[in-house]
Order: C-alpha cells, then structure tokens, then sequence
C-alpha cells in the first residue's frame, strides 16, 4: 500500500516518492461537497460537486485519474486536471468506468448500454450486454442474439447470430485483414474487418505443478514423534504439517508450537486461536481472550490487543458497534474502529512495490475515504 510521508518504504527515494504522492488525488468530501486532496489530506481541487460516485488512477501512465462526479442532476466524467472527457449534458442514468480500458466509459440508460469514446458516443445505449473484444472491437447482445461492432461504430456482424469470434484458423491469422467467425443456428459466416493492432501470440505458458504433500512413511513417522512428544505437555495436539506447527491445548487454553525445534512460539494463555494470514513474511493469529479478539505473531508478538468485539476474514476490526480495519505489510497502525461501515478498494499503485491502501467508510453524515496512513479524506 503506500503513500505520503511514508518516504523510506521499499527503498524508494525519499525525493521520488514525495514528488509522486504530489500527483495523486484523492475525493475528498467537506460537508456535503466533494473535491480532491492529496494523500495527506491537503485540498488540491476545491469541493463544489455535489457527489464522487467512482474513480480510477493509473500508476503505469504518470497517475493518469478518471472521476465520475456530479454538480446537478447528472454525472459526467473528468480527469485529474478537471478536464471534462463526458459531458455533464448528457441522457445517461449512470456510467461506468472500465480499470483495464479507462478511456472506454460504459453508459447505461433506461437498462441497456453502450459506449462512449474519445468525446463522442460510439455506441448508443440499445443493447443488453456489451463486452471488449480484440481488435478494440465490442461484442454486442440483445437476448440471445450477438453481434459485433469495430472501434469505429460500424456494425460488422449483425445481431442475428449464437456466438461471435476471432477465427482460429491460420491462414486467417495471416490475413491481412483481421477475421471473424459467426456462428448461427446451422451454419457460420467469417466477416472481415481493418486490423487495427497485429495480434501476438508469443505470451508465456506456465505448467501447473501440484503442490508436493509430505505422504512419506518416515515424514508421517516423524509427525506422530512429535505429536507423543507434545502429549507428555499439554492435553490436546492438533498438527498443522503444512506449516510445520501444532496447535496446542492446556487447561483449555490454547498455544502455538514449532514443530521443528518444540518450541513453545505462543504461550497457551486463549480461548481461542487461528491463523489469520501474513505480515511481513511472518503468520499472524487470531486470538480470543475474555470475550474479547486481538493479533498476535510467533515469539508472543502483541499485534492488536484483545480489545475488539470481533476480527474479521476481511479484517474489518469492530468495537462497540463501530468498525476499523488492520492493515498487513504497512508502516501505519491500524485504523481504529469509529465508522459505521468500511470496507477495502482498490488503492493507488504508486510503484511496483508499494499501493496505497484506500478504504470507503460511512459516518452520520455520509460517504467518504480513509487512507492506510489514516487520513480522512472527509470533513464532516
């Protein structure tokens, strides 16, 4: 995750990081306005639109952002320089921005959709379904009926076939002319259209390989060794070989031990306890003590106190009705719980190594974001 002063992560410079965190624009909601702030929470955009409804940014194309706003009854689309790239008069009931393709923007209207393109609707909002094709060609749906439509807005195959396709044949692949197969009730039908970017068919294939489980006789010989051994301690054995420890049970109370050198790496003193995921390359437990949940890691290592009401899968933390969350393979503490809702979205790629984590909260009065380093993007 990633983002502001959190400078010496992942051995970025200090400088490079600081000068990209600049770029990065986050919504950011004052009262009942939106604008856009940096990851700090400094106002870069000053709010005067009334709703941020989805947006992207781009870390491959310098931060490149889409925002899909609204300042009256509709909403439109612009950039991180506010620049508008769907207008705000238009007949859309809503619009939707593609992550792979974010120049692409689905429109919706009166429940069909289309598409539109480079400042203009290439395609109107009269089909059930519409998918990306290759070629930057668009599959196109009304009931049970496909067609398909090239990155001009020409109907190339009418809809009136079962499935359409690129052919697979290898002489087609040659062509000069990019080929497609259509497929209806007894026959199919190959249309042609201008190749647009030459496809290329030189990805990598990796062989799946089966994880290796320790079946041997000496290695099922070695577990049962140490599960006699853990009896003469404690009441209960549970191994886990795959991680090479066992659970362990003393006046009901649970433990963690390393198979490998029987050593005691948490002590039976919970309720209850589960492997809850990774921290920087260590395993993390969930524990209960009292009624109450925390974090721990090997060596008694406290992550979270038994504190919170609930811990849960999604690390949403919850604590007299309020929710938080705990962020992994971070420099930030984690978000303590005082929202009514929260939930993880996609965040910020900055670099190849480091993402800063975004999450959508609710409070009394409405929507806003909460960043990994806890900034509210929000002033209520």
């Amino acid at each position: 995750m990633k983002n502001i002063i959190l400078l010496l992560m992942l051995s970025s410079s200090l400088y490079s990081q600081k000068t990209t965190i600049n770029k990065i624009l986050i919504p950011y909601r004052e009262k009942n306005l939106w604008g856009f702030s940096d990851t700090l929470g400094n106002i870069k955009v000053k709010p005067i639109y009334k709703d941020v409804k989805s947006f992207f940014i781009d870390e491959e194309t310098n931060f490149t952002a889409r925002y899909v706003v609204k300042t009256n009854k509709k909403y439109f689309v612009i950039d991180q320089n506010s620049k508008v790239l769907l207008p705000e008069l238009n007949n859309y009931d809503s619009i939707y921005i593609n992550k792979l393709y974010y120049d692409r923007f689905s429109i919706y209207r009166n429940g069909k959709t289309g598409i539109f393109l480079k400042n203009k609707e290439l395609i109107p909002c009269i089909y059930d379904k519409l998918s990306i094709a290759t070629n930057e060609s668009y599959y196109v749906k009304n009931g049970k009926l496909e067609g398909l439509i090239n990155s001009s807005g020409k109907i190339i195959i009418p809809l009136k076939y079962k499935n359409v396709h690129p052919s697979w044949e290898d002489n087609d692949k040659n062509n000069s002319e990019y080929v497609w197969v259509a497929e209806g009730e007894f026959h199919e039908k190959k249309f042609y259209d201008k190749k647009i970017n030459p496809e290329k068919y030189d990805g990598e294939i990796y062989e799946k390989t089966l994880a290796q489980e320790p079946g041997s006789k000496d290695y099922e010989s070695y577990l049962e060794k140490k599960r006699i051994e853990l009896k003469k301690i404690y009441d209960e054995v549970d191994i886990d070989a795959y991680n090479s420890v066992a659970y362990v049970t003393k006046n009901n109370k649970k433990g963690l031990v390393m198979l490998y050198k029987m050593e005691e790496i948490i002590r039976p003193i919970y309720d209850e306890l589960v492997n809850y995921g990774w921290d920087k390359s260590e395993s993390v437990y969930k524990v209960k003590l009292n009624n109450k949940y925390g974090l721990v890691k090997p060596r008694n290592v406290i992550v979270l106190n038994c504190e919170f009401d609930e811990i849960e899968a999604d690390r949403v933390l919850v604590k007299d009705g309020k929710k938080g969350f705990i962020v992994f393979n971070t420099i930030y503490p984690y978000i303590k719980p005082k929202y009514l809702t929260i939930k993880s979205i996609e965040g910020v790629q900055v670099n190849e190594n480091w993402q800063f984590g975004l999450f959508e909260v609710t409070t009394p009065n409405g929507k806003g974001f909460v960043g990994e380093n806890g900034v509210e993007f929000f002033k209520d």
